[in-house]
């Protein structure tokens, strides 16, 4: 069925960075038809939605995530990163079952639908609960098992996790990119790494790694190697693979540069987590000038509480003015772009553009909201002003699954009563 949505503008994000005001766009399937000024003559054999008072833009991408950890939300808050995760997050963890896993992902998935974002990369385990939560929810998901090399001696979850690919890779779940998930060189040795980069690069799978998060990282590994955390990488082969997605890179410096060139992928900060965990403000402008495609994250919402890219953008936005003591240095535009296309590009999608011939992916956010009023600068307002609950509609490979405000795709009360259950269990334990 084809199907046209006028709306009071249409913010495309190509090349141009066109604006149309009133604007409309024209999808069938799951591509887009169309995109222009809402005057031109309407589709007569299109379904029609008018939303007088909304914005549409391209869906935002979450290129880095630990969605179950919906569960862990606010436990062991405050804390430093290494005591975080060994002393609280992995013994509880440890107890998480497929089916937690499913619902943690959900919740997840339900808070980032009404946070207008369309997809996201994901590291965690039970990595078939995650796909099939994923694929209930109706995003788009890059999947990738976490690998510890302590907890894998046998190296079996590293086969099980090209398995998991060869199950769910295929044209029968097309919103589903299996990954590889080496968690990061100080939970993986050189060999262990050596050995998920001949996988990855086998089977044509990409990988997903946490590098250069915070100091006490980099401190051990060159304790360890005596080597930065990407020669390690580079090292070992991983930016040799079909694709690379490097969380966080807080810790990224000139003397890195060598390492990355060439790389496919590129570096997703999580500018809340990054904060919040004490690890550091992302040097964006190194990576920009060397060319590395730079896209954005939330990070799991145990580290960062909030799934949501439009906080992520107003962070991103602050943190670079902070860190270059210059507020021209970094602008609205530049954060919305590194949510959409950035993101897209790290991730080796066509996404986050509107244009004839890309993946009808994209939201429409209510403009008649104080936050947004008056509207002096729609870019300025939807990255600094705006508020998730103004995010009304949200369209995924031509399906919507946020529509006026409510979730089509499963029954979000009862995976917020399902999630609150187990996350008491999981604490209590």
């Amino acid at each position: 069925m084809r199907r046209q949505l006028e709306a009071r503008a249409v913010l495309t994000l190509d090349a141009g960075d066109r604006v149309f005001a009133p604007g409309r766009i024209v999808w069938e399937g799951d591509r887009i038809l169309a995109v222009g000024p809402a005057g031109d003559p309407p589709d007569p054999d299109a379904e029609r939605l008018v939303l007088p008072e909304a914005v549409v833009l391209p869906g935002l991408l979450n290129a880095h995530n630990h969605a179950a950890m919906a569960l862990l939300r606010g436990y062991a808050d405050d804390s430093a990163l290494m005591p975080w995760l060994r002393d609280h997050i992995w013994p509880v963890e440890s107890r998480l079952t497929a089916e937690d896993i499913y619902w943690g992902t959900l919740l997840a998935a339900a808070e980032m639908i009404r946070g207008g974002t369309v997809g996201f990369a994901d590291m965690y385990f039970e990595v078939d609960a995650v796909a099939a939560a994923v694929e209930r929810s109706g995003l788009r998901g890059w999947i990738a098992r976490g690998l510890i090399e302590a907890e894998d001696p046998q190296r079996r979850k590293l086969a099980e996790s090209v398995e998991f690919a060869a199950r769910w890779g295929g044209p029968e779940h097309p919103l589903i990119t299996p990954m590889l998930g080496p968690h990061a060189p100080y939970t993986c040795s050189p060999e262990y790494l050596q050995a998920v980069g001949e996988a990855a690069r086998r089977y044509g799978l990409g990988v997903h790694i946490h590098l250069a998060e915070s100091r006490e990282e980099v401190a051990e590994l060159a304790a360890r190697y005596g080597q930065r955390p990407f020669a390690l990488a580079r090292g070992a082969g991983l930016f040799e693979v079909p694709r690379c997605v490097i969380a966080h890179g807080v810790q990224l410096t000139p003397e890195d540069l060598p390492a990355l060139a060439g790389l496919t992928g590129g570096l997703v900060p999580c500018p809340v987590s990054n904060a919040k965990l004490g690890n550091g403000i992302f040097p964006y402008a190194l990576a920009r000038d060397a060319g590395l495609a730079v896209g954005l994250g939330t990070d799991g919402p145990a580290s960062t509480n909030r799934l949501d890219l439009f906080t992520e953008m107003r962070a991103m936005a602050w943190f670079q003015k902070l860190a270059q003591g210059r507020p021209e240095s970094f602008g609205a535009r530049e954060a919305l772009h590194l949510a959409t296309v950035g993101s897209a590009a790290v991730l080796g999608h066509d996404g986050g553009v509107l244009e004839p011939g890309r993946p009808a992916d994209f939201i429409a956010v209510d403009l008649e909201a104080s936050p947004t009023t008056p509207e002096h600068d729609l870019v300025s307002n939807l990255v600094y002003a705006l508020d998730r609950a103004q995010v009304r509609w949200v369209v995924v490979a031509g399906r919507p699954l946020l529509a006026d405000g409510r979730i089509l795709t499963f029954d979000e009360a009862e995976v917020r009563r399902e999630a609150a259950r187990r996350a008491a269990r999981l604490v209590q334990a």
